[in-house]
């Protein structure tokens, strides 16, 4: 496993949730760069911003990253590092393991909702702020070594990744793997609010007296999804009727156990 770490990723992707629980679970060191900085710099980085403007803080930054790379240990860096061109070359320099948490943008606002402490959302619109969010996509995959995709994951998985990830010598699967786990809640958390919406469906029938079997739209459904997807080689008709097949059966299950 490498000597010294760096997450790298928008701001509310979990670096400093991850990275710790990474930390604790290597025995390494856990550094978090905004800390650093607020140590080193004397003042918080909003009041710092506000002082002294981006440009300075970068400038600051560099210095803070440079010296942090000196320590072994799990390096969570804040969402803007890879902005600075100087940045981006230390980081390539150092010749560490660099690993670009993902997280959908989505998420990322689901995280921050509550937050109060980032300069940046304060300072910036919605669309401003996804603008950012999108320059800063390629940025986070030119300096890093692998991804790993946060989207529908807990701390503890994407540790679980990482900690598989380091262990091997040909890593060269690992973003994509990632990536398929990622997919693979998305879709199941999908189902699972599929299955509340089919509870009010089968609320609703049951005081209506409406049959729960309805040939008819089960069939213009799988019609107009083999429609729609014709042109999508992956999506065969054979495959739709076995999903439509799973998806219906299991809502009829639901909606008949509760109407009785």
């Amino acid at each position: 496993m490498a000597d010294t770490i760096i997450l790298v990723g928008f701001m509310g992707a979990g670096k400093t949730t991850v990275g710790r629980q990474l930390a604790k679970t290597t025995s390494k060191k856990f550094l978090d760069l905004d800390d650093a900085f607020v140590e080193d710099a004397g003042m918080t980085i909003n009041e710092f911003m506000e002082e002294k403007g981006e440009q300075a803080f970068r400038q600051r930054e560099t210095a803070v990253l440079e010296r942090s790379l000196k320590t072994s240990a799990i390096i969570s860096t804040g969402g803007g590092i890879v902005e600075s061109k100087e940045n981006r070359q230390v980081i390539a320099d150092s010749k560490t393991t660099v690993v670009f948490l993902q997280a959908d943008f989505s998420t990322v606002l689901q995280r921050l909702s509550s937050d109060t402490d980032r300069p940046l959302l304060r300072q910036l619109s919605m669309k401003a702020l996804l603008d950012r969010f999108e320059y800063r996509q390629p940025l986070y995959r030119s300096v890093s070594d692998s991804v790993i995709m946060t989207k529908g994951k807990a701390p503890d998985k994407i540790v679980q990744e990482l900690t598989e990830m380091l262990s091997l010598k040909d890593n060269s699967l690992v973003s994509l793997r990632s990536e398929i786990d990622s997919l693979d809640r998305q879709i199941l958390s999908l189902i699972s609010r599929r299955l509340n919406v089919v509870k009010e469906v089968a609320h609703i029938k049951k005081h209506s007296g409406e049959s729960v079997i309805q040939e008819n739209r089960m069939q213009q459904i799988r019609l107009a999804l083999k429609e729609e997807f014709k042109t999508d080689a992956n999506l065969t008709d054979n495959l739709i009727d076995r999903v439509v097949d799973l998806l219906t059966t299991t809502s009829i299950a639901k909606e008949q156990k509760m109407i009785g």
